[in-house]
């Protein structure tokens, strides 16, 4: 009788921790997947800011181009030009914002660094454009360098949202 009570036992038991077993595998499974689904829905998101963010800075790109050939030639279409670059900006900084909330932080410096300059080229433009006549030169000055750091903000972008996302 001894000899089936142990083998009940170690039936019992045997059962028991293939059970917890089966639990305990299932339950790490659960946790990796979360974690799994959770970091593709964490890219994504980065994905759609960053590729947002890139869609509005070509938008402002094109139109601070468009206001500044305006104000050198001094168009009669000028102000309407500045006005869609105000507005692009306000898009811009919209996207910009996104980029900051889903960071990390170098992708976010580098998107508020490209909104800023642009920014500034607008500025100097208006300046150039509107200004006293005695700092107008300096500004069209600016406005040349605000071009250049524009555009070469957006170019790293790019290259530096792909890197970051290969990385996630």
């Amino acid at each position: 009788m001894s000899e089936g009570i142990y083998t009940l036992a170690g039936a019992v038991v045997g059962g028991l921790i293939g059970v917890l077993g089966t639990i305990g595998a299932a339950r790490v499974t659960g946790r990796d997947q979360r974690r799994n689904q959770h970091e593709q829905w964490r890219r994504q998101l980065r994905r759609d800011a960053y590729s947002l963010f890139l869609i509005r800075a070509g938008a402002a790109l094109r139109a601070a181009n468009t206001a500044h050939e305006a104000a050198r030639t001094d168009a009669s279409d000028v102000y309407q030009g500045f006005d869609e670059l105000k507005a692009a900006c306000g898009q811009l900084e919209e996207a910009a914002t996104l980029v900051t909330l889903e960071g990390p932080e170098p992708i976010a410096d580098a998107a508020m660094n490209a909104y800023f300059r642009i920014g500034a080229w607008k500025n100097a433009l208006h300046a150039a454009h509107s200004g006293p006549p005695e700092l107008r030169d300096a500004a069209w000055g600016r406005a040349l360098q605000a071009n250049n750091d524009s555009e070469q903000c957006v170019e790293k972008f790019g290259p530096l949202c792909r890197e970051l996302l290969d990385q996630s």
